[in-house]
């Protein structure tokens, strides 16, 4: 009798909690800060039988009453009272910040931080890449268009400072400084790697106070740092980059970082302001050509500014690189750009070339 009694009222709290939560969910629910969207009611019923129970089980997972409060609490608890992460992708560092620690896809991005020699491309595999990337040069400029390799930094290397003390740098020069020194040693391509400079900006802005130029729980640069990238591959194709001091940053809104999203630290972590240069096209004259970018995420924060400046501007992503746009670009200056987690995927790019 008393077992009856327990499951008849464990049923009765986990029914009441779903009632509750479905007739006020407006004001109990919260934004879906994953990276993946959650199971429908649908779902669960499509496929093989065989696999009902587990997309029954998902299914109640995702759409359990106080879900984003319980797993936002969760993390925060083990965030703030032993500073991990329970998200694999996700490197807790210094004074709030957070930085990308690996994924599916990513070429390794502490290890390549760390410059462990593992991680560093053969003499083969560099004199491949290179061949190919002319190759592909060569194919742009007999239709009319010059080619730009820009490589983005990332976000450990630029802000070492509050990368945790137990990834210790192991060598100065990285992966990334060696492919880029091989291309344009190599190649006749306009090769912008501007690590060594974003540094030394970064270091200036700290000792003086001034706004970062990367969100601290996001992977990529904000607006303004991605600006600071974008003059370096503009100044490699030979164009004209004033100073950085003459931007004008004010504000562009705030968002929640990615990072803080997979790590489900939205609650505890604030959300951060985005800069961008107000004055831009007051510092430049408009140009008649058109540029486009296949590039990752990264140079996705500075078309913007090509828009303001070009004539006609594109993007597209990395995977639309290949022989047919290269033989018809529809642009006078193509940015080939990635970050350096995607130097994997750049690789396996080229070598169709």
């Amino acid at each position: 009798m008393t077992k009856k009694i327990v499951v008849w009222l464990f049923c009765l709290i986990l029914g009441g909690s779903f009632l509750v939560f479905n007739i006020f969910s407006r004001q109990l629910s919260g934004d879906n800060h994953e990276n993946r969207l959650l199971t429908t009611l649908p779902e669960v019923f499509q496929g093989s039988l065989s696999g009902l129970p587990g997309r029954l089980d998902q299914f109640i997972a995702d759409n359990s009453p106080f879900r984003y409060q319980l797993t936002a609490l969760d993390a925060s608890l083990d965030y703030t009272l032993f500073g991990s992460s329970q998200s694999d992708q996700v490197l807790p560092g210094k004074e709030g910040w957070l930085f990308y620690k690996d994924g599916p896809d990513a070429a390794h991005p502490v290890a390549n931080y760390q410059g462990l020699p593992e991680t560093f491309d053969s003499e083969e595999t560099l004199a491949a890449a290179a061949a190919s990337l002319q190759r592909l040069s060569d194919t742009l400029a007999g239709n009319g268009c010059t080619l730009v390799l820009d490589l983005a930094p990332s976000k450990d290397r630029v802000y070492r400072e509050f990368m945790p003390d137990a990834y210790p740098v192991v060598n100065e020069e990285n992966r990334t400084d060696r492919f880029a020194a091989y291309m344009t040693d190599h190649t006749s391509v306009a090769v912008s790697w501007p690590y060594e400079a974003l540094r030394a900006e970064v270091q200036r802005r700290m000792e003086e106070g001034e706004s970062n130029l990367y969100f601290k729980t996001d992977t990529h640069w904000n607006h303004a740092g991605a600006l600071f990238g974008l003059d370096g591959a503009l100044s490699a194709a030979g164009l004209e980059a004033v100073s950085f001091d003459r931007y004008q940053l004010e504000d562009n809104g705030i968002q929640t970082g990615d990072l803080a999203n997979v790590a489900a630290l939205y609650t505890v972590l604030p959300e951060e302001h985005d800069l961008a240069a107000a004055n831009y096209m007051e510092l430049y004259e408009g140009d008649p050509r058109t540029v486009g970018v296949v590039g990752d995420s990264f140079s996705g924060y500075y078309v913007q500014y090509l828009e303001q400046r070009f004539a006609g501007c594109w993007y597209q992503a990395p995977e639309t690189m290949t022989p047919d746009l290269a033989a018809a670009p529809g642009c006078d200056i193509l940015i080939f750009s990635v970050t350096e987690r995607n130097l994997d995927k750049l690789l396996g790019l080229l070598a169709q070339f």
